[in-house]
């Protein structure tokens, strides 16, 4: 029996459609690709030495699309697109950092515009979360892709003054307990935990053995105790303030901002006591590299010690390919229970 060669991790490196593979190969130090449920734009990091003073490296050109590709052997997966929007040039050894974000913060080789220039312009009520961010992803050279489950959702009359697109959808998103960032070319609006693609179907399952770990820590914070949730609106008929309640125990959370509706109050009541929930345990694992990990899949650790929980939602996940290899570092937190929480409305 002949002997197996070993598998070599691989990787294709694509610059405004055109692929620098071998160009950067025997220059590259390390890539680290980190992959965000948060409202962080997920970043691509580049590390090359640029040690030969008579052979330098070409800085790129402002705005440049890279396009990232990881994987075994010559079978590489699609990782992400980003636009270069940083450099770092150090010495000696001369080295250069290219970083690129999802999220565009410069007008891009490929169309994509700034998402943090600031706008004013107000939104009639009624407005579907769905149309806002159709038109905003438009706007920057970026397709629209909202969850099922929000896209149906009619927003009040929103006035956007001296504010971003991005910064705009951000602090909507937390009222329904969702995130919103640019990723793969798309302006994403997805529903925190639901572990669902924006089309609506399932992402895949990744199940943990003990033998493929490398390392992992697991914290549980009894400081993290859900509680309750008090949210506020004001019933403009009735001329009255009314408080909503949602959870029991303690603590007792308040959110200072005033809804103007039941339904804006109860959605932000229900999303502050969702993070509360998420945040009473966490997991991080260091493991071999694995493409299929993404951000919001589920996770499923079978055969691990007793004590610690079987399912999961991955949160952060953190590519990263060097001398010592492809490897990932991820971060998970629980899913929801499931479980309604107690609600109260109460008219003061």
């Amino acid at each position: 029996m002949g002997l197996i060669d070993p598998v070599r991790p691989d990787f294709r490196l694509v610059a405004n459609s055109t692929d620098i593979t071998a160009t950067i190969l025997d220059r590259l130090v390390s890539l680290r690709f980190t992959d965000e449920a948060g409202m962080a734009s997920d970043m691509l990091e580049i590390v090359l030495a640029d040690h030969d003073p008579l052979a330098p490296i070409q800085v790129p050109s402002a705005g440049a699309e890279l396009e990232l590709f990881l994987g075994y052997d010559g079978a590489t997966q699609r990782m992400g697109l980003f636009v270069f929007d940083e450099l770092e040039l150090a010495g000696d050894p001369g080295e250069m950092v290219i970083r690129a974000r999802a999220a565009p913060y410069d007008a891009s080789k490929g169309g994509k515009v700034n998402l943090q220039s600031q706008k004013t312009r107000s939104w009639p009520k009624g407005t579907k979360l769905s149309a806002m961010v159709a038109k905003i992803a438009k706007e920057h050279g970026l397709e629209p892709a909202v969850a099922a489950s929000l896209q149906a959702i009619p927003l009040p009359h929103i006035d956007q003054a001296d504010e971003s697109d991005l910064n705009l959808l951000v602090r909507i998103a937390k009222k329904y307990d969702a995130v919103v960032k640019p990723a793969g070319g798309k302006l994403v609006l997805a529903k925190r935990g639901e572990a669902k693609t924006v089309g609506g179907a399932d992402l895949p399952t990744i199940t943990l053995l003990p033998t493929d770990r490398t390392s992992w820590r697991m914290v549980q914070s009894k400081r993290e105790t859900a509680g309750m949730v008090v949210a506020y609106w004001h019933a403009v008929k009735q001329a009255k303030r009314h408080e909503v309640k949602v959870g029991k125990g303690e603590p007792v959370r308040r959110l200072r901002q005033y809804y103007p509706t039941q339904e804006m109050a109860l959605a932000a009541a229900r999303a502050e006591l969702s993070r509360r929930e998420r945040g009473k345990v966490t997991l991080s694992v260091t493991l071999p590299g694995r493409t299929d990990l993404a951000a919001e899949a589920k996770l499923i650790l079978s055969g691990w010690r007793p004590g610690i929980p079987t399912d999961w939602i991955i949160s952060r996940v953190e590519h990263s390919l060097d001398a010592g290899g492809y490897r990932c570092t991820l971060e998970a937190e629980q899913p929801d229970s499931g479980a309604t929480p107690a609600v109260e409305d109460v008219a003061e």
